[in-house]
């Protein structure tokens, strides 16, 4: 697969409303993500970075940080001897790509859930196996996007320890154009021009959003 940089902004709506957003970008071998979700009284913030091995695409170390955590937390493949197939789970987008690439197959992986204590340390003698993959579901559909016009896309699902985690679809460009998260949580790819609701934009975002956003939590300090 030839790997390419990317920026990404996705707006996460619910009941037709902006509830969040997320930014990813991937630039020299490293893939940054920055995610802020309103619910209750604060908003959910956490940041991921995952740098790969130039070689082989494969991650090397992720540091991570939500708001559940006083510092970041960092994940090392080869000291803690994780396989080559393992991903943490903020770095998804990167196995969703290897299966956009190859949708006659399901990719299989060991998913990493970065809050977890397990995650940290070294696995032992015998590493787990996979217990996650995504893999193309049906044929080609449409897909109405907010105000905008119907899609033809390519559905992906996303599964971990039996659990369907998140749907995927894909445009003819080979673009993630909108994902289900369920709990009715679904982000859209803004789009490259105006749309009529302005709940998929980046307008109006206040300024502590935008500023964790564009530093994470570095601009929290």
């Amino acid at each position: 697969m030839q790997e390419r940089n990317f920026e990404h902004w996705e707006v996460l709506v619910r009941d037709d409303r902006r509830v969040g957003v997320r930014y990813r970008a991937r630039s020299s071998h490293a893939l940054l993500t920055r995610l802020i979700i309103n619910q209750g009284e604060r908003p959910y913030r956490a940041e991921s970075r995952v740098h790969l091995e130039p070689r082989t695409g494969s991650w090397e170390m992720a540091w991570f940080r939500d708001d559940t955590m006083p510092d970041m937390v960092l994940l090392r493949r080869r000291l803690q001897k994780l396989p080559v197939d393992s991903m943490p789970s903020f770095a998804d987008h990167l196995v969703l790509l290897r299966a956009i690439e190859n949708s006659a197959k399901e990719i299989r992986y060991l998913r990493l859930n970065e809050t977890s204590a397990e995650a940290q340390v070294p696995v032992g003698s015998k590493p787990p196996s996979a217990n996650a993959g995504i893999v193309r579901v049906g044929e080609e559909e449409l897909l109405q996007v907010p105000c905008g016009p119907a899609l033809k896309t390519q559905r992906f699902e996303a599964w971990a320890d039996g659990m369907l985690v998140a749907t995927h679809w894909v445009d003819e460009r080979s673009e993630v154009v909108c994902s289900n998260w369920g709990s009715a949580l679904t982000s859209y790819q803004i789009p490259e021009v105006t749309s009529g609701a302005d709940w998929v934009s980046l307008n109006g975002l206040d300024s502590d959003t935008i500023d964790f956003l564009s530093r994470g939590f570095a601009g929290a300090l």
